[in-house]
């Protein structure tokens, strides 16, 4: 299950400044800005329903994952202008090796009565 660091698709620069297009594809419910310190992890769960899409605006984070039913793991670094999809089933931890900045864009919002969200704590 290697995932594909993603770049912007489509970058325009000139004298009014930077346009990039992140994503071009998927439906999105949810857009979540966080802002990160160093040593901070995100995660340590998977959900069932809810797929995710981080896009790293500065900063660098360690992005781990398993597979929750064949066991399939991965681990790769994540960069600023960089940004990866994170499938349900897919347990993840993003741990912040920098102070950072992120979008992260959901396929389902948080509903209180069913947040599915189910801890998976990926250790060392």
């Amino acid at each position: 299950m290697p995932h594909e660091i993603l770049k912007p698709v489509f970058e325009r620069s000139d004298q009014r400044g930077v346009f990039q297009e992140l994503l071009n594809t998927g439906t999105w419910e949810s857009v979540i800005f966080t802002r990160m310190h160093p040593g901070a992890t995100l995660g340590n769960h998977y959900h069932k329903k809810t797929d995710l899409f981080v896009y790293l605006l500065r900063g660098a984070a360690e992005i781990r994952t398993v597979d929750v039913e064949s066991g399939e793991q991965d681990r790769f670094m994540l960069e600023s202008g960089s940004g990866v999809m994170l499938q349900s089933f897919q347990s993840h931890a993003i741990r912040f090796v920098q102070e950072s900045e992120a979008i992260i864009l959901k396929s389902c919002r948080f509903d209180k009565a069913d947040p599915d969200t189910y801890p998976f704590p990926l250790e060392d």
